[in-house]
């Protein structure tokens, strides 16, 4: 499939293509997605690099403007909250 944006491909659900995103210095690096979670009515991209160890990930705020874009998360609380939200929604799941 074809997709308008990153976030559009975060968002679909039957997606599962590796996730391609430009660094500012214009090198890529590639991810798999683990999840899209919502926390305090924002959204988060939780993103797993390719070149890492397994359990080791990203997290990405998806801002909700014009040119569909994301802002890496380094707050390591904010990050904790983020997957702690992800865990929730996972066992929800099971």
């Amino acid at each position: 499939m074809v997709y308008d944006s990153i976030v559009e491909k975060l968002f679909d659900e039957n997606n599962d293509d590796i996730i391609e995103l430009e660094q500012g210095n214009g090198v890529s690096v590639k991810f798999e997605q683990v999840g899209v979670v919502v926390y305090d009515s924002e959204y988060y991209a939780i993103l797993h690099p390719l070149e890492l160890k397994k359990e080791e990930v990203v997290i990405f705020h998806i801002l909700e403007d014009d040119e569909d874009s994301m802002d890496l998360i380094t707050d390591e609380e904010l990050s904790k909250k983020i997957l702690e939200v992800y865990a929730e929604d996972v066992s929800e799941d099971d």
